[in-house]
């Protein structure tokens, strides 16, 4: 778990390629805010979580990041590691699949129904409680399934509010059940 506002190499390379690839207006003003002046407050969440794992282990994954976060925050032996725990936001960056073409199949106005496929279950609930978002092309070989050959493989930045992570859990943990138990 990183801090925005460290100096290590990686976090400014990060916050360059984020500031690179963002193209909305209003949500890269979001984001210069995140990881500049609020970069204390914010922690970066990369998940490359095994996809093949059942998803009952899915809530005790998160509980557990989540919990051990929250415990950082009165265990660290100095006041300055404790407060480094304090976030207020996370920004997560993930991969979904985005269909290709959308502009051309448009659905009712705000319906992404079948416009992204997220690749792990719990991204799109991330996603319904983010702040702003942005989708950015992956430069990689994709090696697709016949039933996403219409879909691109991209890039997710998501923004969240702290605060918003009960629900978050909350929610997987109704959504795995429910998968579980039509």
């Amino acid at each position: 778990m990183y801090q925005f506002s460290s100096d290590h190499k990686c976090i400014i390379q990060l916050k360059d390629f984020l500031l690179k690839m963002c193209h909305d207006k209003y949500v890269i003003g979001e984001l210069r805010l995140l990881l500049g002046e609020e970069g204390q407050n914010v922690g970066l969440l990369v998940s490359q979580r095994v996809l093949k794992r059942p998803p009952q282990v899915l809530p005790p994954i998160y509980d557990g990041l989540f919990d051990e976060i929250s415990w950082a925050t009165e265990d660290e032996p100095t006041e300055e590691l404790r407060n480094s725990f304090c976030f207020k936001y996370y920004i997560l960056v993930s991969k979904i699949y985005k269909l290709k073409n959308e502009n051309s199949k448009k659905r009712s106005s705000g319906s992404t129904d079948e416009e992204i496929i997220y690749i792990k279950q719990e991204d799109e609930i991330f996603h319904q409680l983010s702040l702003w978002s942005f989708i950015f092309p992956l430069h990689i070989h994709q090696v697709t399934t016949h039933e996403l050959r219409n879909y691109r493989l991209m890039g997710l930045v998501m923004a969240i509010e702290a605060d918003k992570i009960p629900s978050f859990r909350q929610q997987l943990k109704s959504f795995i059940d429910e998968s579980l138990n039509p």
